[in-house]
């Protein structure tokens, strides 16, 4: 009898913690609200040569509990009016002035000496994005492989609560 409250008071703390969500996560997804990581695929080359087509990524989904997000950090995220979670680098955060020319960031008046990105080709289809002010709440996020991928520069800012978590790894 006393290894069925064992159970339930064990089954009952890893339901409090999936519904309960401390990790803020946007997914339903057990491993990432009761384990605190997850793995994904990357079928693209967005984020060439940080993270190659074809390869994993790492994710921890508590990183931002007791830590906040900062920019430069990789971190899978779900886009606005798409399905499936994308790889992404923050570039900017809330009150943050950004604008994006031949593929080259300028935050807040300062433009970014970006060493990650592929710069093979710069100058692509969605290369620009004028000077805005980023929201409360949201973030500005870029791909690497700056003409091979779609992110705020096609769709705009995203809100921060749709942060899966934080790449750690990739193999």
């Amino acid at each position: 009898m006393k290894i069925l409250k064992i159970l339930g008071i064990f089954w009952g703390l890893i339901l409090a913690v999936y519904f309960g969500n401390p990790s803020n996560t946007d997914t339903y997804d057990p491993r990432a609200r009761v384990l605190g990581f997850m793995f994904f695929h990357i079928p693209s080359a967005s984020m060439y040569p940080t993270v190659e087509k074809d390869s994993y990524i790492f994710v921890s989904t508590f990183s931002y509990i007791f830590s906040s997000l900062n920019s430069w950090e990789m971190v899978v995220y779900r886009p606005p009016h798409a399905d499936s979670p994308f790889l992404g680098r923050v570039m900017g955060k809330s009150g943050d002035i950004i604008s994006v020319s031949n593929s080259s960031v300028t935050l807040n008046g300062t433009e970014l000496d970006e060493d990650y990105i592929n710069d093979e080709v710069l100058i692509c289809q969605f290369s620009e994005f004028t000077e805005t002010t980023i929201p409360e709440g949201y973030l500005f996020v870029l791909g690497d492989n700056r003409c091979n991928s779609l992110d705020s520069r096609s769709f705009g800012f995203i809100p921060k609560s749709s942060i899966i978590g934080k790449v750690t790894a990739s193999f």
